[in-house]
């Protein structure tokens, strides 16, 4: 339980849950065709949706299927990399409030 508070006084909420999804891309298996969607445009019918296969993409990426991930969705590898970068400055802003009384970073 102490372990737990201390990740929680170290980590933001937003970082967790960033952290969760990016978790929950590397356990899926991207491969499978069948999968519960989020997307209105898909539960509407609408084929076309800017963001579908972005999950896709990173799971194939952390799987080490980089070509079909760049098919899948070409900004899946960025949007991976952009999601990473965030999390170390919501760690990195929580870390350094916690040590000096004020955040470095706005």
């Amino acid at each position: 339980m102490a372990a737990i508070k201390k990740i929680l006084k170290t980590v933001e909420w937003e970082a967790l849950a960033w952290i969760a999804g990016l978790i929950y891309l590397a356990l899926i298996d991207p491969y499978s065709d069948s999968h519960f969607t989020l997307c209105p445009y898909k539960n509407l019918g609408i084929n076309f949706c800017p963001g579908c296969g972005l999950g896709k993409s990173i799971s194939l990426f952390y799987h080490g299927d980089f070509s079909l991930s760049v098919h899948t969705h070409p900004l899946g590898i960025i949007a991976f990399t952009i999601i990473s970068i965030r999390i170390v400055q919501l760690i990195r802003k929580k870390y350094f409030s916690n040590q000096n009384g004020e955040a470095i970073y706005g």
